[in-house]
């Protein structure tokens, strides 16, 4: 089969074998990226009783940055816009905000941010589902995904391909289509443009039909964005060296330890050495002239200048990782509030700077659930696609006193009471404005009867 890929050269290949040659270094990239996240952290091979200790830092700094940036699941709102009702409006919200709690989205957000710390890319999946008769999100694996961007604007993207494995019967049921009796897998690949998606298994292209969406479902973002890339860059580039020298130096001083737990025997002038051991209560018989003593390696201060290198090394993986030691919960002194929030700034900065890339994340996600469930949903929402996200605080917050600011600011008009509620935390400001206009309302007749 002759197939034409977007450069215009022809490839005598399936589109799998074809996908499967481009992209190798990011390919290759994301395995290393991912092993090292794992533990898989020394560049050589154990040898027999030699000890290799793994302090994974990697994995517990990228989780500890993926709870401050979700705290909480996050509240989508739908901003006012002409020709949107605000009925219309507020089904818009309550739509996305019951879809994200039906489908568990925070805890697939959280573990996608994960992934895209990883590996340097993240990416969902957002198609309809005919059984369910509803929109589905999923995140996609960035390493079964090849996509191609304008040239003149990488976020552009123009055409996206997903490579990746299903069991040979599942694939036949899917399809509709025999692939051959067996327990193996068979590679599937999808190829998506905004004109047209094509579905090929087994190297045979089963369908290949005008794009019903009328967009490409895939949402494709960079964890840290790089120029003139669509693919972005691991929150571990920085961190690999580090972590290795770690490990190499807590390798030392635990064998150092060791060795001082069981002390090395030396001795001088002996031609042999049946009988001397380091037990307790032995004695030793030795020639004339001859001296045995116990190797002392914690003397000197030798064990000091380590434990000071690997104090430096901390030093700088938590500033490389943007997340000081107090984000553990432990800053060492007693600090007052306003000075352990100068300190755990660089990790607020960093937080801010990832919900920015996930505030355009929802953007594009959003838009394609909303268009889906209008035109597939059969449900009304006037067109809309622009929405809004909430965030949670990303360090615990005196509620009280937020409450006590934003009634302030109501009665100075600087505020309004939607927007008083919207930072508050309130899915539904509208509807429950709505709410205290009808007790108010309530509240004033029952008032009027009760007066003689």
């Amino acid at each position: 089969m002759t197939l034409m890929p977007i450069s215009g050269e022809v490839v005598p290949a399936t589109l799998a074998d074809w996908v499967q040659a481009h992209d190798v270094d990011r390919m290759t990239r994301y395995r290393e990226l991912l092993d090292f996240y794992e533990g898989r952290q020394w560049d050589r091979r154990r040898r027999a009783g030699e000890t290799q200790l793994t302090i994974n830092y990697a994995r517990a700094l990228v989780r500890k940055a993926a709870s401050y940036v979700f705290p909480e699941p996050v509240v989508f709102t739908v901003p006012p816009v002409d020709g949107v009702s605000p009925e219309q409006a507020r089904r818009a919200e309550t739509a996305l905000n019951d879809l994200a709690a039906e489908q568990d989205l925070h805890g697939l957000d959280t573990q996608t941010l994960i992934d895209a710390s990883v590996l340097g890319d993240g990416a969902f999946k957002v198609t309809w589902d005919r059984d369910a008769g509803r929109p589905l999100v999923v995140s996609v694996d960035p390493a079964t995904l090849w996509a191609w961007s304008a040239p003149d604007n990488v976020r552009a993207v123009r055409r996206v391909v997903q490579l990746y494995t299903l069991p040979a019967e599942e694939a036949s049921d899917l399809f509709g289509v025999d692939v051959g009796a067996g327990p193996g897998a068979v590679r599937v690949v999808e190829d998506w443009t905004a004109e047209r998606v094509r579905f090929e298994v087994a190297g045979v292209i089963v369908r290949d039909e005008p794009n019903p969406y009328g967009w490409i479902p895939y949402v494709i973002f960079p964890n840290i964005a790089k120029p003139h890339s669509l693919w972005g860059e691991s929150d571990l580039a920085d961190l690999l060296d580090v972590c290795r020298e770690l490990n190499r130096r807590m390798t030392v001083i635990s064998r150092i330890l060791q060795v001082s737990g069981n002390p090395i025997v030396v001795l001088e002038n002996v031609t042999g050495s049946d009988g001397i051991r380091a037990d307790e209560g032995a004695v030793w018989e030795l020639p004339e002239d001859s001296k045995a003593y116990l190797l002392d390696m914690l003397s000197g201060g030798g064990v000091r200048l380590h434990i000071d290198y690997v104090e430096l090394l901390y030093r700088a993986l938590y500033d490389l990782a943007e997340t000081p030691r107090s984000a553990f919960g432990d800053s060492g002194r007693n600090l007052s509030g306003t000075a352990l929030e100068v300190e755990i700034q660089p990790l607020v900065q960093k937080v801010q700077r990832k919900r920015r890339v996930w505030d355009s994340v929802y953007r594009r996600r959003n838009r394609m659930l909303l268009d889906l469930m209008e035109r597939f949903g059969g449900m009304d929402f006037g067109g809309v696609r622009r929405t809004g996200v909430i965030w949670g605080p990303i360090l615990p917050s005196d509620r009280e006193a937020l409450v006590r600011s934003e009634t302030a600011l109501v009665h100075a008009g600087i505020h309004s009471r939607r927007t008083a509620m919207t930072l508050l935390g309130d899915a539904e400001p509208d509807a429950e404005w709505s709410r205290v206009l009808e007790e108010r309302e309530a509240l004033g007749e029952e008032g009027a009867a009760l007066t003689p």
